[in-house]
């Protein structure tokens, strides 16, 4: 039967024991013998010995005589027959066995025929109390039960697995009677059990009876209470316990090992209720309700007594004049000195019954209570009272409330008379749960979830619990707990029932059932507010709070929220392997890598949410239908479920992406909330889950991560299926695989494998060097020679000159020169020969011919040829000392032709030996013709055949080095001079060599009359340098339009050497004088003439256009043009 709660936390009903058969609980139950009542009386304790005797009555009045409606003279006989039966008379000791036999001869007789009712009559239950998974019953009949019960859950109505432990006949005066109250104290392991007015005590652990000497049975009991203010439970050393017996209130202490008397006061009625709190006793007598302060009491300071209001007494049916008995009084605690009772209206059960709450001092500090009847039973339950009705009602009424109390109301109406509850008990450590929310593994030999729901669906599974892991669970009374703390047992015939508040998760579950999410996790997150914060950082707070957001997220994902189910997946820390299994690609593809789903942990009702949602195409394929119209057509649903299914991938990537960077944060605070065996299945889902969403720099990265748990051969065997190749060959990267990335980048440079997402020839040669391995090096150079030269001479810098060694030069030189043309063999010859490579020089002409084929293809370009030269001229201009060859060398860096020069004439010149100089020299030839500036190389190999003549036509008519022929010719002992490239021919002398020069100087005028200045210049500078060494008589060859100053130095060396110096001191003060006065005549002419000539810094050539700078120039009075010397 299932209670529909009204208010948030109601009670329901879970079935504790259902059709139990107390007659036939055991075959041979354990028979222990009551302990027979003791003879004297108990002792006070020693601050009750001054007090007055308490004064008893064998016998309590009938209910007639308290009526009136008997006769005095009756009553009076009866009390004497009463009287005469009760004392012994004074005779002698045959008269006391007389009664002895009469008395065994009752006893046996009383015997027989509680037997024969036994066996007439079935028995019932009568009390319960529960301490745990321990249920102690007392029967009808007699007989102590204890079973043991498996836990309930709150899922389910039917009864859980109970098994009888032990089972024990009261035998003696209490044989067949009724047990009318058990109480179990497991602090104290004892059991107090009234029965037949009698209380007596037991070993809670094996239900045997105490000895005597600790415990005598107490008779006379109406009934007994225990101290509530003391909490049943094991850690408590002490329990008080408060007995009605005869006329008199005696309070005991329990503890272990003893059972003390330690309070006794008379009463001048019978109890009918009794409740027990501290230092208060709430009490219905016979004749009203009563509040009784045991303090004073006990120090006599008054009486101790609060009379409340007065109980319902028997009357006489006016139409019947039948006696009418009232409903028990009821007493019960409903908090600290705070107690509450009935009373009515009318005499009936059925009247209108109110439950007043009072204080200790008699207060009525909150609302009273109304109940439709009388109860049949009551019980509080902080801050409620529930009452159960003979018609099998339920009401629960809130206590706080200070005007409507009633909040919930139920009833057992559908069920039989015997299983129809009649009592309420109390129940102490014992919870009712929901199991679903426990994390469990099946043992079952799947993989899949389908396979999973069609094994369930053929037979019962074995099912593991899982302890929830660091995440700890909520606690009974917090607010999202699983467990609810079962105080009230209900108690029917053969039935027993728990009627508890629902567990506080249900709320939110009923919640997320109803699609009412965002109500649900606000919930979720005000429990989660509440209290401590949350241990791990990141992580809900307890193992309910995880499974509520984990459901809400399949919940959403059902109807395909994708964002939301995202978010409470983040929040939940759903397990990711879990929402793997909803993909039966990926399924297939991570192989025997993802655990089967029946072995991952989770609570039985999200694994079932998992079964209902089946598979993602599945999912896809319903939420698709639900977005269409009726009129769709066939490609507007497969473009939607396409849509669908890449934003579904999209959100399982992103939380495999916060999972793993979850389990790989450096505060480690998250981890043990996942599998370790997960990292492997996240990083190997998320390397295919890259490449279908083309996130190609996350997949790269993901695969080359040193921390990466990738399974290679999984990702390898996918990527390869999937054509992706350049995936394929970084997982080889990832491990190491050097063979593996080649072999796979080779067949897609090949063109045998297509993937746009391959680096080229720049990541292949980047890898390979990368290597750092000379012999992987060499055999791609030798591979790559044959696809792209440029590469494979990339390649080849990185070779050590052991390597290059190595090299089949032979075959590389015919691929290069096949594929490359002159720049590349220029570049792999001179890496032969730096590495000294045998077959090095062999190829020493094609280098040399190479160089003068790209120089000359270098400067076939308009400009190039002349922008050089013409630089050369003008550095030369300022120094006239200038060498081409050092010109070159500044040059280099800036300008590609340079360097090409440059690098050529240091072959020329340091390998002479090496090449063939014939072919050099015909290529050279050929090149000049061509219109190459190729002549200092000319010289260079003239000088090496012996040419020397033709070298110096070279450098001073064809080029204009003049430095350099000055070296050859002047100097062939400087290292500089090119004259060593021939030492078999005996230098000239100097004066020859001085001379000759200065014939060719001289000629430069004559052949070329534009460079007049530069000859004069060259003539002067000779002169001046090598006086010592001409003869005077050159003079006679030099123009007579020469300026003196060409000749003076050297005129004044002469003339020095061939007279004194004072002669030599005349001639010289007399040609400075003419000079100085042919100067002044000129410029008095030029000023008559012409007027004064004014020149600034920018003034320029009228032939060439350039400016005038520091170099001679010329004033032309017929034209008044202003020329450089060299331009006339």
């Amino acid at each position: 039967m299932a209670a529909n709660p009204s208010f948030s936390g109601g009670y329901i009903v879970r079935s504790l024991a259902l059709g139990l058969n107390v007659d036939q609980a055991v075959t041979h139950p354990q028979q222990h013998p009551q302990p027979q009542p003791p003879q004297p009386p108990h002792p006070q304790p020693p601050q009750q010995q001054q007090q007055q005797p308490v004064e008893r009555i064998e016998r309590r009045q009938s209910l007639t005589q308290r009526l009136g409606l008997s006769s005095a003279s009756s009553t009076k006989g009866k009390e004497q027959q009463l009287a005469d039966t009760a004392t012994p008379s004074s005779g002698g000791s045959g008269n006391d066995e007389d009664i002895e036999a009469d008395s065994q001869h009752k006893q046996q007789q009383s015997q027989r025929v509680a037997r024969s009712k036994k066996q007439s009559k079935p028995a019932k239950i009568e009390c319960v109390d529960v301490c745990g998974s321990d249920v102690y019953v007392g029967t009808s009949n007699g007989r102590l039960l204890h079973y043991s019960v498996a836990p309930v859950s709150v899922e389910t109505e039917a009864a859980p697995a109970i098994t009888l432990v032990q089972a024990v006949d009261l035998l003696g005066a209490y044989s067949g009677k009724r047990v009318e109250q058990v109480l179990a104290l497991p602090g104290q392991n004892k059991l107090a059990v009234v029965c037949a007015s009698t209380l007596a005590m037991y070993q809670l652990s094996d239900l045997t009876p105490l000895a005597t000497a600790v415990f005598q049975p107490i008779r006379g009991v109406s009934c007994a209470s225990l101290d509530e203010r003391i909490p049943r439970s094991a850690d408590v050393e002490a329990a008080g316990l408060c007995v009605a017996c005869l006329r008199s209130i005696q309070l005991y202490r329990l503890t272990a090992t003893e059972v003390r008397l330690e309070q006794e006061f008379p009463l001048s009625s019978s109890v009918a209720s009794l409740s027990h709190y501290g230092n208060y006793v709430c009490l219905a007598d016979s004749e009203t309700y009563k509040i009784i302060d045991i303090r004073k009491k006990r120090s006599s300071d008054g009486d101790g007594e609060l009379p409340l209001l007065p109980t319902q007494q028997p009357f006489q049916d006016p139409e019947t004049g039948r006696i009418v008995r009232p409903p028990r009084p009821r007493t019960l605690v409903v908090g600290a000195n705070e107690f509450m009772f009935l009373t009515s209206s009318g005499a009936d059960m059925e009247s209108d019954t109110l439950g007043v709450i009072v204080t200790a001092l008699g207060e009525a500090r909150r609302g009273t209570l109304q109940f439709t009847a009388y109860p049949k039973s009551v019980f509080y339950d902080d801050p409620f009272v529930v009452a159960v009705f003979a018609s099998g009602k339920v009401e629960v009424h809130d206590t706080s409330q200070p005007d409507t109390t009633l909040v919930q109301s139920f009833a057992f109406a559908d069920v039989d008379e015997h299983t129809r509850p009649k009592r309420l008990c109390s129940a102490v450590g014992a919870f009712v749960a929901i199991e679903s929310v426990v994390s469990e593994t099946i043992d079952a030999d799947v993989s899949s979830i389908a396979g999973l729901c069609q094994l369930r669906e053929k037979e019962d599974l074995k099912r593991d619990a899982v302890e929830q892991g660091i995440l700890e669970p909520s606690g009974p009374g917090k607010p999202l707990s699983r467990v609810s703390r079962a105080r009230i047992v209900a108690v029917a015939s053969d039935a027993l029932y728990y009627v508890v508040r629902e567990p506080p998760i249900l709320r939110v579950t009923r919640l997320i059932d109803d699609q009412r999410i965002e109500e649900a996790m606000a919930i979720v997150e005000s429990a989660q507010q509440a209290g401590s914060p949350a241990r791990i950082p990141g992580a809900p707070k307890t193992a309910e709070a995880q499974y509520c957001i984990q459901l809400a997220s399949l919940t959403c994902l059902s109807n395909m929220l994708l964002d939301d189910a995202l978010q409470y997946f983040r929040r939940g820390l759903m397990d990711p392997r879990a929402l793997l299994h909803l993909f039966p690609d990926i399924v297939d593809y991570l192989g025997p890598l993802l655990v089967p789903f029946a072995r991952i942990p989770m609570p039985s009702r999200l694994r079932a949410m998992f079964c209902d949602i089946g598979d993602i195409d599945a999912l896809i394929s319903r939420g698709a239908a639900q977005l269409l119209a009726e009129d769709s057509s066939a490609e507007q649903a497969a473009s939607l479920a396409s849509a669908l299914m890449a934003n579904t991938l999209e959100v399982l990537e992103r939380y495999l992406r916060y999972c793993r960077s979850a389990m790989r944060s450096e505060d480690g605070a998250l981890d043990g909330l996942f599998s370790p065996d997960a990292l492997p299945v996240i990083d190997t889902a998320l390397a295919r889950l890259y490449a279908v969403n083309s996130r190609h720099d996350k997949l790269c990265a993901l695969l080359q991560d040193p921390a990466s748990a990738v399974v290679s051969d999984l990702a390898a065997g996918y990527f390869l299926q999937a054509k992706h190749y350049y995936y394929f060959s970084l997982v080889h990267k990832a491990q190491g695989n050097v063979r593996g990335v080649l072999d796979a980048w080779r067949r897609i440079i090949d063109g045998e494998w297509a993937d746009e997402r391959f680096g080229g020839l720049n990541e292949y040669l980047q890898y390979v060097q990368l290597t750092d391995s000379q012999s992987t090096m060499l055999t791609e150079f030798s591979w790559l020679v044959d696809q792209d030269v440029g590469a494979a001479l990339q390649l080849l810098t990185h070779l050590t000159d052991q390597t290059v060694e190595l090299i089949d030069a032979d075959q590389a030189f015919a691929s290069i020169e096949t594929q490359g043309g002159d720049g590349p063999m220029r570049v792999f010859i001179e890496r032969l020969l730096s590495a000294k490579h045998p077959r090095a020089t062999h190829y020493m002409t094609y280098l040399v011919t190479a160089y003068v084929r790209q120089i000359a293809e270098y400067y076939s370009v308009d400009s190039r040829t002349d922008n050089l030269v013409q630089g050369y001229k003008r550095a030369q201009a300022d120094d006239l000392r200038l060498r081409f060859r050092s010109y070159l060398r500044t040059r280099s860096s800036v300008d590609e032709g340079a360097a090409l020069h440059t690098r050529l004439l240091g072959i020329l010149i340091d390998r002479q030996s090496q090449y063939d100089v014939q072919a050099v020299l015909e290529s050279l030839d050929a090149e000049t013709v061509a219109g190459a500036s190729m002549h200092i190389e000319r010289a260079v190999i003239l000088v090496i055949t012996g040419k020397t003549d033709d070298a110096l036509n070279a450098l001073v008519f064809d080029f204009g080095d003049y430095a350099e022929a000055e070296l050859l010719l002047a100097a062939p002992d400087n290292p500089k001079s090119l004259a060593r490239l021939c030492p078999q021919e005996p230098p000239p002398d100097l004066p020859r060599s001085v001379n000759r020069l200065l014939r060719m100087y001289l000629d430069i005028g004559k052949t070329r009359g534009d460079d007049d200045e530069m000859s004069a210049r060259l003539v002067s500078d000779l002169l001046r340098r090598f006086a010592d060494v001409l003869d005077p008589s050159v003079l006679a060859d030099v123009p007579d339009h020469w300026p003196i100053s060409i000749v003076e130095p050297f005129v004044c060396r002469h003339l020095q050497a061939l007279t004194a110096q004072e002669q030599t001191s005349d001639i010289a003060r007399s040609l400075n004088q003419a000079r100085a006065f042919a100067s002044k005549l000129e410029n008095m002419h030029a000023v008559c003439d012409k007027g004064p000539i004014t020149l600034d810094y920018s003034q320029t050539c009228s032939a060439c256009n350039k400016l005038l700078g520091s170099s001679m120039f010329v004033f032309i009075s017929d034209t008044s043009e202003i020329k450089h010397i060299s331009c006339l």
